[in-house]
């Protein structure tokens, strides 16, 4: 599966909600057999402007320099989650 069907396929499996590197990584093989280690998973998000990195997960031995471990989310889940948080606090 070429770069572009992989970036429209996980926006639509953001949508839902933010998800780790791991289980896009799953995610991904399971969709197609296509193994993320064969490119880098989070360039490829990284690259996309609607896709945003929300947060680290921070545990203990599952950090690596080479692939983070991130929460990802897309822009427009972002917006909705941000709006109703101002809602809440007035």
């Amino acid at each position: 599966m070429d770069a572009g069907s992989i970036r429209t396929l996980l926006r639509k499996y953001l949508t839902e909600r933010p998800r780790n590197t791991t289980e896009i990584s799953q995610w991904i093989n399971l969709r197609d057999g296509t193994n993320p280690i064969d490119f880098d998973l989070a360039k490829m998000l990284e690259s996309d402007a609607s896709i945003v990195r929300i947060g680290r997960v921070r545990k203990s031995g599952m950090i690596e320099q080479e692939s983070p471990l991130s929460e990802w989310a897309t822009e427009e889940w972002v917006a909705h989650h941000e709006r109703n948080q101002s809602v809440k606090k007035e």
